[in-house]
This record gives structure tokens, C-alpha cells and sequence, in this order.
């Protein structure tokens, strides 16, 4: 904490110790003379309303405090501390002080009552005081759709991380609603009469949507129960004993025809009621890390014959005349309709830029899975985000158009071989067993999908995996090839010593890539083309590199 920070809060300590001594009178402001100043400077404000929002201040706490309160404080009558209300709504109309009033009038619409409010001072506020800085007030209102759930959001993580109190969020949350009566998931509030608790849980819901996560765990919900009877409410909540349920607004996950007690999801009631002012589409979900099909370049790859005539066999299962017949036929015979496929072989021969390859030319767009994405430290989470990928995948199918393709791309941290599990059934091993028996699982259950994956281990692959591969092709180093990635990729060199440069060295198509970028960089830079001693010295820097990698246990990346 800075000097000047401790300055102000010791100010409002003086403050305090003067009010305790003397009412707000002619004594009081004399002896706080020099505080009151630095609090009244700071904020612009006079000094009887510095006393009051300090009084205020040394109450705070998880609740608003009421006047009666303040009034008791400086040993002051209710009636004679009528005088001070005008101070008090001047503090409010600078936004240093915030009245509240029950949720209950806020969600059904009435008007507060009391003559004598309850007043709570606003987390931003408070930040600035122990900061010593001026309070610029930063309004929620006229935010769009998308801004109000982010800032909601916000609010939500900030009190799931213990920064802000309960009673802190319920008054952040009022304000924000004030600010936006307009707002959708407002309206719906108000016309259901929503508890505040309820309305926490429904905000949770409604923002994890709008973040692209539609099935909540209850791991995820346990901050939001009360401290107190924590336990109580979560098997309340599993019985399904909540606003939420009654109004039909929330339903369990249903994990093939099985309500999933740990898991749950917004009806589509509730998306209609609170989301109708948002452009969210069901079928739009799985936009996230969709690749179209449109924006994919062309790219000139080269293999060798074995898997060139495998990779146009799989080009020409894909198109859509054909893929459509096979899936009919297939369902005809009762047999599985998904097509599962699998790339193999070394870093840098063409395998992620063959899914690119197939997929701009069928016109199908492909759904990227991050694996780290998948990968959660809750026990049980990253069961429940692997679940959601595939449901997102078979979102964009059932929203019609060309099947897209779901890649799963470097996918050795999902495929290989199964862990053993020690007496204790916990811990990493046995994620990564239920991840894989999730994916094993649905590949089962393609239901005329189109899934690809990648890898450079295929040794450590699981035998599980294998056999649910109906499509499995090896990509080899492109030796036979390797002239023409020279020449297509430098035209200027001769085909004489494109062919001394793909005998002399043992590259991938990755490495010959990274050769090349480099290569383009320097005749840039120095105006001369394809230089014959400078491609040597980039390839013998790519062997050295190699070299070095191996060295320590690592493959090259390409």
C-alpha cells in the first residue's frame, strides 16, 4: 500500500475516532477539519457529506447499512437527522453511495417503501478510496445485449474468485438491472418474480451459453450456494427443489435417453424468455473454432503414389453425391454411417494440410478441436467439455448443409494407450481413460458424421482407437517428390539442383516449408533470387536443428 493510499484511509480513521467523541457538530468539524478536507478533496464533496459517506463507510460491511444505523452512531434523533437526507441523496447522485431495496420489490416490479433506506457504498468505490484516486463513475447503462451478460459475467467470476461479498454482487447485479429495464432477461426477472438466489444460478446459465458452454456441472454451480447449508442446497438443487426447475427454465443433461443429475442446461423456454434479444442462433453454436470451407487457400502437396491414390479415394468419398449415397446405403444394411479416419506418419508430411486440402475442395467446412480446451483440473470437467464437443458437432449437423468435418488434430494426447489405474481411481489416469472412453463411445455413434484425426505416434495408438478407424493412412517423407516441392515452391531454381538438394537432404515437407520461408525472407532483403550457397546454409541449419532436437528426446515440429 502506497503513502498516499495510507493517508486517506487514516484520514477516515481520524474521522471516526473524532465522531465517536463529538455529534456532527461546530466541535466535530473543528477538530476533523483537515480530514474531512482530504476525504472532501479526494471525492468533491462537502464536509458533512465526507462525515456521513465515512460514518457509512466504517459500517460497511455484507449489507446496507440504514440511516437509523448512522443516526444511532452519532447519538442523533430521527427526526433532527432529517436535515441530512439531502446529503446523503447528493452522495447517491455522484454514485459514492448506492440505496438498495429488497429484491423482492425489484423482481416483481413494486416500489420501495421506507422512508428511512438502507444505503451500501459500491465495490468500485471502495477500490478507488484504498487506491487514493478519484472515483470516475462508469454507468451500465445503454449496453447492448452482448455487453450486459460480459459485464454480468464479470461480476459472476469476480465473487466465484471470493472478490467481491454476496451482499456486493446482489447490489452490482441491482444496478446493472436498473440500468437496463429494456433488457430481455430483465423483463423476464420482473415478470416471473425470480428470487435473487434463482436469478444468480439463471445469470450463470445465460452467460456460460453465451460463452459457448451449454451443460453446467454442478461443480461448476457450487459457489453460488449459500456458505451456510451448502450441502443442503446441492442435493435440494439435484431434487430438482428450485425456482428454476418450477418455472422450467433449466433441465438435467440427458447423457444417451438419461437425465445426467450432475449436469444441466437451459430449456429452450428459458432461451426464448431471457436470450430473445441476442442473435444466437442453436445451429450457429458450434461457429466456435469453425474453419469455412471458403476461406481455405489452395496448396500444392505432394506424396507418394501409395498415399496419393489413398488420399483421392477419400477425396472422392466426400463429395456430397457420393457421401450422400454411402450413408444411404450403409443405413439400408444397418451398418454404422459415420466415416472415422485416421493420418499417420512423421511432423512435416502433409497431414494437417491434407484435412484443409479435402475440405475446400468437397465444400465442407471443419469443426477444430483444441485439445487443451478439453483438458480441465476438476475432476470430472473434462468428461463433461469432451461430451460437449461432439454435442456441438451434432448441432452443426442437424442445422443442415454439408456435413462439416470434426478434426482432431495432433490428437496423441487423446489416442494412445489406455493408463493402467492403481488403487486409487483417481486422478489423471483416469480422465484420460474416461476421455477416451467418451470419444470411443461416439465414434460408435457417428451417426453420419465425418471424423478425422492426426497423429505422430501411431505406435502408441490404443488398439480401441484402431479398430474404430475405418479409413487409416500412413503419410511417408515425399522422397520421390521432393524435386517438385523445390520447383513449385521455387521456381527459380534449376531442376538440376532441385534434384541435388531433395537427394542431398532428408527432409519432410515441413522442413522444406520452413527452408523456403526463410529463403523468401533474405531474397527480399538482399534482391536476389533463389541463391544457390544460401539454400545450402539454411538446409544445413534445418539438419542442425534436427540434430539438436533429437538429442534432447524431442521430435521435430512441422
Amino acid at each position: 500500500m502506497n503513502k498516499e493510499t495510507t493517508c486517506i484511509l487514516d484520514h477516515c480513521k481520524e474521522i471516526i475516532t473524532h465522531s465517536t467523541y463529538h455529534p456532527l457538530d461546530a466541535t466535530f468539524f473543528a477538530d476533523a477539519a483537515k480530514d474531512l478536507a482530504a476525504v472532501g478533496d479526494l471525492f468533491s464533496i462537502t464536509p458533512t457529506q465526507a462525515a456521513l459517506f465515512t460514518l457509512l463507510l466504517d459500517e460497511c460491511g455484507d449489507g446496507a447499512t440504514s440511516i437509523n444505523t448512522i443516526a444511532d452512531k452519532i447519538k442523533c434523533g430521527r427526526i433532527q437527522f432529517l436535515k441530512y437526507l439531502d446529503d446523503f441523496e447528493a452522495l447517491e447522485q455522484k454514485h459514492l453511495i448506492r440505496s438498495e431495496k429488497d429484491w423482492e420489490d425489484f423482481s416483481s416490479g413494486r416500489g420501495g417503501g421506507s422512508s428511512f433506506p438502507s444505503y451500501c457504498i459500491p465495490l468500485d468505490v471502495i477500490k478507488a478510496l484504498r487506491a487514493g484516486k478519484e472515483y470516475r463513475y462508469a454507468p451500465y447503462s445503454s449496453l447492448t445485449p452482448e455487453e450486459f451478460f460480459e459485464t454480468a459475467g464479470e461480476l459472476l467470476e469476480s465473487f466465484k474468485r471470493s472478490n467481491i461479498t454476496k451482499s456486493s454482487l446482489e447490489s452490482e447485479l441491482r444496478t446493472l438491472f436498473n440500468s437496463n429495464q429494456k433488457m430481455n432477461f430483465v423483463k423476464g426477472i420482473k415478470a416471473l418474480s425470480i428470487k435473487i438466489y434463482s436469478t444468480v444460478l439463471l445469470l450463470f446459465f445465460c452467460c456460460s451459453y453465451m460463452d459457448d458452454q451449454e451443460n453446467i456441472s454442478i461443480k461448476a454451480l457450487q459457489p453460488f450456494f449459500k456458505p451456510l447449508g451448502r450441502r443442503i442446497l446441492v442435493t435440494k438443487f439435484k431434487n430438482r427443489d428450485n425456482q428454476l426447475f418450477e418455472e422450467g427454465l433449466i433441465e438435467n443433461d440427458c447423457d444417451r435417453g438419461m437425465a445426467d443429475t450432475e449436469c444441466y442446461k437451459l430449456t429452450p423456454k428459458a432461451k426464448e424468455i431471457f436470450l430473445a434479444d441476442i442473435n444466437l442462433k442453436e445451429k450457429n453454436k458450434g461457429d466456435r473454432n469453425l474453419i469455412k470451407a471458403e476461406t481455405l487457400k489452395p496448396r500444392d502437396l505432394f506424396y507418394g503414389k501409395k498415399t496419393e491414390r489413398r488420399i483421392k479415394e477419400l477425396g472422392s468419398l466426400l463429395r456430397e453425391e457420393n457421401f450422400a449415397a454411402i450413408k444411404q446405403r450403409l443405413a439400408e444394411k444397418n451398418l454404422r454411417s459415420g466415416l472415422t479416419c485416421i493420418f499417420t506418419g512423421a511432423p512435416g508430411t502433409g497431414k494437417t494440410e491434407t484435412v484443409y486440402c479435402l475440405a475446400r475442395e468437397t465444400g465442407r467446412d471443419i469443426m477444430l478441436v483444441d485439445i487443451s480446451e478439453t483438458k480441465s483440473m476438476w475432476f470430472g470437467e473434462s468428461e463433461k467439455r469432451i461430451k460437449e464437443v461432439f454435442n456441438r458437432y451434432h448441432g452443426l449437423i442437424k442445422g443442415g448443409g454439408l456435413t462439416p468435418i470434426l478434426f482432431f488434430n495432433e490428437a496423441d494426447a487423446v489416442l494412445g494407450k489406455r493408463q493402467e489405474l492403481g488403487e486409487v481411481r483417481r486422478g489423471p489416469a483416469q480422465t484420460e481413460n474416461a476421455i477416451q472412453n467418451i470419444i470411443l463411445q461416439e465414434m460408435e455413434d457417428l451417426a453420419g458424421g465425418i471424423l478425422i484425426a492426426t497423429t505422430n505416434m501411431a505406435d502408441n495408438l490404443d488398439k480401441a482407437f484402431e479398430r474404430r478407424f475405418l479409413y487409416k493412412i500412413e503419410f511417408e517423407k515425399p522422397d520421390r517428390a521432393k524435386t517438385a516441392i523445390w520447383k513449385s515452391n521455387l521456381p527459380g531454381l534449376t531442376e538440376d539442383y532441385a534434384e541435388t538438394l531433395a537427394r542431398r537432404f532428408d527432409f519432410s515437407g515441413g522442413q522444406i516449408e520452413n527452408i523456403i520461408r526463410k529463403e523468401t525472407v533474405s531474397s527480399l532483403l538482399s534482391g536476389i533470387e533463389a541463391d544457390p550457397e544460401r539454400l545450402i546454409r539454411f538446409c544445413e541449419e534445418e539438419v542442425m536443428v534436427k540434430d539438436k532436437t533429437r538429442t534432447i528426446g524431442f521430435g521435430v515440429e512441422g
